[in-house]
Parts: C-alpha cells; sequence; structure tokens
C-alpha cells in the first residue's frame, strides 16, 4: 500500500477518534486543532517507513506522542481534566483496535473495508455503551432512595431531586417532600386512608373524627402550595418518625412528608419529589 494511502488513512481515523473524544469529554476544541492533532498522528505512523532509531518505536514515546495529540486538540488546563480527556482518547482508540482486529479474525474484508467497518462499529458502539453509562451516571445524581418511618412501620420510595421544590411548612420552616398517595397509603391510619380514597384530601378537619391516635393527630399539617394551574392550594402532610436517604447516608426527624393525590410520574419511574435542601 502507498505511503500517501496509509497517511490518509490514518488521518481520517486519527480525526475522528478525536472528534469523539471531543464529543464525549465535552471539551472544548477548534476543528483545525483537531486537524493539526490528526496531522501528528498520522505523521507519526509514516515513521515505520524509515530506519530510525528503536526508542522512536517504544511504548513511552507512542505515550508522549499521543500527549502532545492532546495537548494540540485540548490544551492544558487542569490535570484532573487532562487525565479524563485522555483515558476517554485511549478508551475510544481501544474500541476501535479491537473493532477492527474482531473484523481481521471474523471476516476476509480487505483493509480499506476493514478500517470503515471498524469506524462505523466502534462509533455505534461508543454511542450506546455511553448513553448507558451517562443515563445510569445522571440516575445516581438525581434518583435517591428515601425510607419513611412511622409507628415501627417502614416504607422504601423512589424519589427524585427536584430542585424547584422549595416548599415548606409556614409554622415550623420543615421542608416538605412530596409522595405519591398510593406509594405511602399503608403507613396512612385506615381512617385518613378512607378520606383520601373518598377525595377528601385536602379537608384537615375530618382527619379527628376518623383518627382516635393521639400521636398521628399531633403529626398532621397542613401545607399551602403554589403550582402550574392552582395558584393557591393546600396540601395535607404528616411529621414521620424519621426519613433516611439512600440508606442511612441521611436522616431527618424535622421533616414533612406531604402527601400527593395524582401520579408525580407516568413511567412509576420515581413517587417523590425531594428539594435539595435535604441532600446538602
Amino acid at each position: 500500500m502507498y505511503v500517501d494511502v496509509i497517511f490518509l488513512e490514518n488521518l481520517i481515523i486519527n480525526y475522528i477518534i478525536l472528534y469523539l473524544t471531543k464529543r464525549f469529554s465535552k471539551s472544548k476544541a477548534r476543528n483545525i486543532n483537531l486537524f493539526f492533532s490528526s496531522l501528528l498522528g498520522a505523521s507519526y505512523v509514516i515513521l515505520i517507513f524509515f530506519s530510525l532509531p528503536n526508542i522512536i518505536y517504544s511504548l513511552p514515546f507512542k505515550i508522549i506522542i499521543s500527549i502532545l495529540m492532546i495537548i494540540i486538540t485540548f490544551g492544558y488546563k487542569k490535570l484532573y481534566e487532562f487525565i479524563k480527556i485522555m483515558s476517554i482518547f485511549y478508551l475510544i482508540s481501544f474500541i476501535v483496535g479491537g473493532a477492527a482486529f474482531a473484523l481481521i479474525y471474523l471476516a476476509n474484508f480487505d483493509l480499506k473495508q476493514i478500517i470503515i467497518g471498524a469506524l462505523f462499529i466502534s462509533i455505534l458502539l461508543i454511542y450506546i455503551g455511553w448513553g448507558y453509562i451517562s443515563k445510569k451516571n445522571l440516575e445516581s445524581d438525581i434518583i435517591h432512595v428515601i425510607q419513611i418511618d412511622m409507628n415501627n412501620m417502614k416504607k422504601d420510595i423512589k424519589a427524585i431531586l427536584d430542585t424547584g421544590n422549595t416548599l415548606h411548612d409556614p409554622l415550623s420552616n420543615y421542608p416538605v417532600v412530596i409522595v405519591e398517595y398510593n406509594a405511602l397509603k399503608n403507613l396512612l391510619p385506615e381512617g385518613v386512608k378512607s378520606l383520601f380514597d373518598r377525595g377528601n384530601i385536602n379537608d384537615i378537619f375530618e382527619i379527628p373524627k376518623v383518627v382516635d391516635d393521639d400521636r398521628w393527630l399531633k403529626r398532621f399539617r397542613l401545607v399551602p402550595y403554589n403550582s402550574i394551574g392552582t395558584d393557591s392550594g393546600m396540601m395535607v402532610g404528616f411529621i414521620p418518625d424519621n426519613l433516611i436517604i439512600d440508606g442511612n447516608k441521611k436522616s431527618f426527624k424535622n421533616v414533612i412528608i406531604g402527601i400527593y393525590l395524582k401520579r408525580l410520574n407516568a413511567t412509576g419511574d420515581y413517587e417523590a419529589l425531594i428539594g435539595s435542601e435535604l441532600l446538602i
């Protein structure tokens, strides 16, 4: 194969790998920087056609070339960011190389077909895998498990971080965690459940008529709130014995569980809204 063909193919591959690195590291880089960095990588490959000292072809020298490629493309600001970009660069390079090796092993393709196929498979795998990883990371940041303890009963509920949830009880100033009624109904007294099932969800004055347990009567609160479509609403809530977040990472007693009759999420991924105040 001609040297110029090898040079051009490596230039294109390097550019695609650097572009994917830019895309997935969410780093800023100009296209001209990607080009010059790709040019350096492609030029290094051409050195195999020359009789040069063995150190030029050694692993440490190859690492130096890759470091220079990253610096040319993204610059150097912080060590942590640089290591992150380098890791993503190597990961993508290994995926492309692995896909090419698999095609060589499994099929009798010529080099051009192997390169094109390896790039296509790698991009597909990277996008699918990165999307899954990003989703899991996002879930770990915003999805939390809360445990509500009340009268020796416990209930684990998935909650989502809602930075817009700044609701507080105006009397105690306790923060309010909004929870779907169906998710916590088993914790409630039978009389209160019947009120909710009949639709009398905001009539706190009916609660003393159906509840004879003083421990519960002292816990109920009526919390005013505003939301889209509701200029002024009232939500029934109660103070639990304890609220535990993410398995004893945080524990609260001075909090109110607001009872929400409708569903918060159509797919059921979460059943409660928790404010950032309780996660700091």
